[in-house]
C-alpha cells in the first residue's frame, strides 16, 4: 500500500512537508463519518462519506514510486483570526496543524490508467488520526496545465472543490470529472494528471489583519497519467498570455529583486506582489476595480510552465486569456505584470503554476501566498 502524510504545523510555519512512505499494512477500512462537501464561499449540502466507488480504469501500467520533497511554502505571519469562530474556539493554531494519511487509491500501484470516454473517478481514503483540530482540505486538478472541472463525492462542479473532516476518522474521497483539454492537444494518446491539495481554502482573516500562516497553502498531491481510447472534450476558445518577461539574473538584478543564488537554484517559486513590487502587499483603489499585480517566478527545472490567478478561489480570466504560459531558463527570472478587472477590497487573490511537460512524478505545481487586497488611504 501507498501512504502520504500531509503535515503542516504552527511550529514551521514556513515549511509543509508532503511525505511519501512505502509500508506494508493492513487494509484501511472506512468510518461511518458525515462532512461536508464544499466549494469554498459557497453553501454546500452535508454527504454521506460511505458512498461505494468503483474503479472504472483498465489498469495496465507497472508500478510507480512517487519520491516527494519538502515543498517550501511563503507564507505571512499569523496575525488573524478565523472569522465567524466562537469565541471558545477562537484559536488562530487549529488552521496551522494538520497531519491527514492518505491510502487505498482506486488506481493503487498503477500510474497510467486507460480512458474510453465519460467521466474519471479518482478515490481514496483519507485518515485524520493524528489530527487534533477538525481539517479542511481542498483539491485542484490539472490535464497537461488545464484546469478541471471537479466534483468531490457528488459535490457541484468547480475547480476547487473541498472537504472537512472530524479528527480521528476515516472518509472516502472521490473526485470525479469530465477530462477537458486545449486543442493543441488533441493528438496526444498520453495525458499528465496533476492534483493539487489547499489547506483550509475556505479560512478568510478579519478585524483587519491579513496574515494566513499555513492556511490556503497548496502542494502536489497526486499525479497520474491517462491513455486516452477516446478524445477528451476540447476547450476551442482556451488560450493563453505570454507577455511573461524573461530576464537574466545579474548580480545587480538579484539585488533588486532580493534574490540569492540558493533561491534561484532551487525549486521553483512563485512570489505575488502589488504593480510596484511590493511582496505580499496588493492595494486597489476606491473609486477603481481595477488590481495591478505583478508575479516574479524562478528556479526549478526549465520547462514550460501554465499560470492561473484566482479570486476567492474563482479563476480570473486575463483579459481574452484562461492563463499565461512562459518557458524558464537556468540563470533567469521571469515577471509578469497583469491588470486583473473586476477586483474590490476584501478579495482574496492568489496565483498557481503548473508545470506542462514534467515527468509524472515531479510534484512540483506551485501556489503563490493567498493575499487580501486592502483599499489605498
Amino acid at each position: 500500500m501507498i501512504k502520504k502524510f500531509l503535515r503542516a504545523s504552527a511550529a514551521s510555519q514556513f515549511a509543509i512537508a508532503l511525505v511519501l512512505s512505502l509500508c506494508s499494512c493492513a487494509g484501511t477500512s472506512e468510518s461511518d463519518t458525515h462532512s461536508l462537501v464544499s466549494n469554498p464561499f459557497e453553501t454546500s449540502e452535508n454527504l454521506n462519506s460511505e458512498t461505494q466507488v468503483s474503479n472504472p480504469f483498465d489498469t495496465t501500467a507497472s508500478v510507480t514510486n512517487i519520491s516527494v520533497d519538502s515543498a517550501v511554502i511563503e507564507t505571512l505571519p499569523p496575525f488573524s483570526k478565523p472569522q465567524g469562530s466562537e469565541p471558545e474556539n477562537d484559536d488562530f493554531s487549529k488552521y496551522q496543524e494538520a497531519e491527514i494519511a492518505f491510502s487505498d487509491y482506486s488506481i493503487e500501484g498503477k500510474s497510467t490508467v486507460k480512458y474510453s470516454g465519460g467521466e474519471v473517478n479518482f478515490s481514496f481514503v483519507s485518515d485524520s488520526a493524528k489530527n487534533k483540530y477538525d481539517v479542511e482540505i481542498g483539491y485542484m486538478a490539472f490535464i497537461n496545465g488545464v484546469p478541471q472541472k471537479l466534483s468531490l463525492n457528488g459535490s457541484e462542479k468547480s475547480e476547487l472543490v473541498s472537504i472537512s473532516q472530524k479528527p480521528d476518522t476515516k472518509q472516502t474521497v472521490t473526485l470525479t470529472f469530465i477530462p477537458e483539454i486545449t486543442k493543441e492537444y488533441e493528438h496526444e494518446k498520453i495525458l499528465k494528471v496533476k492534483l493539487m491539495t489547499v489547506l483550509h481554502p475556505s479560512y478568510r482573516p478579519k478585524d483587519g489583519f491579513l496574515g494566513f500562516g499555513n492556511a490556503h497553502s497548496g502542494q502536489s498531491f497526486f499525479e497520474f497519467e491517462i491513455e486516452a481510447d477516446t478524445q477528451p472534450k476540447i476547450i476551442d476558445d482556451f488560450t493563453y498570455s505570454s507577455d511573461c518577461e524573461s530576464i537574466l539574473a545579474t548580480a545587480k538584478v538579484k539585488e533588486e529583486y532580493n534574490l540569492t543564488d540558493a533561491k534561484l537554484s532551487g525549486t521553483n517559486m512563485i512570489s505575488l506582489f502589488d504593480a510596484k513590487r511590493q511582496e505580499h502587499s496588493l492595494s486597489i483603489d476606491k473609486s477603481s476595480d481595477k488590481l495591478g499585480v505583478t508575479l516574479l517566478l524562478y528556479g526549478g527545472e526549465p520547462d514550460e510552465y501554465a499560470v492561473y490567478f484566482y479570486k476567492n478561489h474563482e479563476r480570473i480570466k486575463l483579459g481574452d486569456n484562461g492563463g499565461m504560459r512562459f518557458a524558464s531558463k537556468t540563470g533567469y527570472i521571469n515577471e509578469y505584470k497583469v491588470t486583473l478587472d473586476d477586483v474590490k477590497a476584501g478579495d482574496i487573490i492568489y496565483a498557481v503554476e503548473v508545470p506542462l511537460n514534467a515527468e509524472i512524478g515531479s510534484m512540483n505545481i506551485r501556489k503563490s501566498i493567498s493575499i487580501v487586497v486592502t483599499e489605498n488611504e
